[in-house]
């Protein structure tokens, strides 16, 4: 069963603050229908998409060159030359452009927090992105239509069927740390910013880094006493976040695990392939497929999804982090639920990851900004040898790596003797000793 960060737990118990929901029941009357303003420091799919209309190189990271490049977009549409997509570069985007640029990822200190909060009667760029996500038809014009399908999307969350919308609807329809809803970057300054440039061992993707020198962003008017205390909640975990990765830093985080060791060499022979959204390989990867994929040539079976992959195993306070292990970004740090990324941890103050669209997999600096407490360590529910009348999740792992391979076993996590045969075949066909034990040496053939 999975253990949760004492930190993150307790902050969120006593707070007694669930998501963004407080944040929009309370949230202002007038409503807010710009996207984030997005310039130097940002990083993520939705730079991507930008530097593709404006012909800057997309590498995913918003520097100087792509805010040349936007000015140059500005002037010859005869714009204020801000090099920043605000507002009025949002509007005279092509529809289609804002609108995939505005769903999708940015992060770091060039994105302004600004969430939209629409409601029947308004108009613009925040309503037609909202219109994608829940099925209506995409003219902008928030009506009764519009109004009916958000509510079912409020019900199917199990939120107030409102049909209004502000942070809670906008995290259930997965768009949090979009341009659509950015508030993090506004609550919290979250520990240090991405390295500027790739370690030597890095593939040839970009790091994902903020500026060095962002402009910063205004804090939200009118925080409820609830918005305060999430605030406060976000900056606890992220000052302590802070200090763990401190720690982390003055330590090697090598791992004499040979599960965790494997999983994380098929990861580092992945350098250098292509993100891609839903990507598994063996060509491409996005976050979590990468994970998976890695864990799967070590015998392991993890879940798809980045936020099942952190609910799937033990946890360890960050400091402790080890070669293999996992780490998380989420949204709002005091919820789980909103992780949109998982990277593995390579020792050394390193890791590896599928970044972002543009970008390749490859080895990078750790960098702490929207950083979970705590590490995932798969292997650490690997309990070897396992012998015939075993049961647990272990078994079930063994079950699945065999059903892989062609036994056609019930995955029920005892060790019976249908999965004896299946094993003493398996052995067989490996030159080892056909008898049932599975020791490190059996497991290792797996995958």
């Amino acid at each position: 069963m999975h253990r949760t960060s004492g930190l993150a737990v307790g902050l969120v118990v006593v707070l007694g603050f669930s998501s963004f929901a407080a944040a929009e029941a309370t949230a202002s009357t007038a409503p807010v229908l710009t996207c984030a303003t997005v310039g130097e420091g940002a990083h993520g799919p939705a730079v991507v998409t930008i530097q593709t209309l404006v012909d800057a190189d997309p590498d995913g990271d918003f520097g100087p060159l792509t805010a040349s490049a936007v000015k140059k977009w500005q002037k010859a549409h005869d714009l204020d030359t801000t090099g920043a997509v605000d507002a009025a570069t949002w509007d005279a985007l092509p529809p289609k452009v804002a609108r995939t640029a505005c769903g999708q990822q940015a992060h770091g200190n060039g994105v302004a927090a600004t969430c939209a909060h629409l409601k029947t009667g308004v108009s613009g760029l925040a309503v037609a992105v909202l219109q994608k996500a829940v099925g209506a038809d995409v003219d902008g014009e928030f009506g009764a239509m519009t109004a009916a399908a958000v509510q079912k999307a409020q019900t199917a969350a199990k939120l107030n069927a409102s049909g209004k919308v502000g942070p809670a609807t906008w995290a259930a329809l997965g768009l949090t740390g979009t341009p659509a809803c950015q508030l993090t970057s506004a609550i919290s300054s979250t520990g240090t910013p991405p390295s500027p440039a790739p370690t030597a061992s890095a593939s040839p993707s970009p790091s994902p880094s903020p500026s060095s020198s962002p402009s910063p962003s205004p804090a939200p008017p009118h925080l409820t006493k609830k918005q305060r205390a999430h605030q406060r909640a976000v900056q606890a975990i992220a000052d302590q976040v802070t200090k763990l990765a401190a720690a982390l830093l003055d330590r090697p985080g090598t791992s004499s695990d040979p599960v965790a060791l494997k999983a994380l060499h098929f990861a580092n022979k992945q350098k250098g392939k292509p993100y891609k959204w839903g990507g598994n390989g063996p060509k491409s990867y996005d976050c979590s497929g990468l994970v998976m994929a890695s864990y799967l040539h070590s015998g392991l079976t993890l879940p798809r999804v980045a936020a099942d992959q952190y609910a799937s195993a033990p946890t360890v306070p960050l400091d402790q982090a080890q070669q293999g292990d996992l780490l998380f970004y989420a949204s709002d740090l005091t919820d789980p639920s909103t992780i949109y990324h998982v990277v593995m941890y390579a020792g050394e103050g390193n890791i590896i990851d599928a970044p972002y669209t543009g970008a390749f997999v490859g080895t990078r600096a750790l960098w702490t900004r929207n950083l979970l407490p705590v590490a995932v360590r798969p292997v650490s529910q690997l309990t070897l040898p396992l012998r015939p009348g075993a049961s647990g999740w272990a078994v079930g792992q063994l079950q699945q790596e065999l059903n892989r391979h062609g036994a056609a076993l019930s995955v029920d996590g005892g060790y019976g003797p249908a999965t004896l045969t299946a094993v003493k075949a398996w052995k067989a066909s490996h030159q080892l000793h056909a008898t049932g034990l599975v020791n490190r040496t059996t497991w290792l053939t797996f995958g």
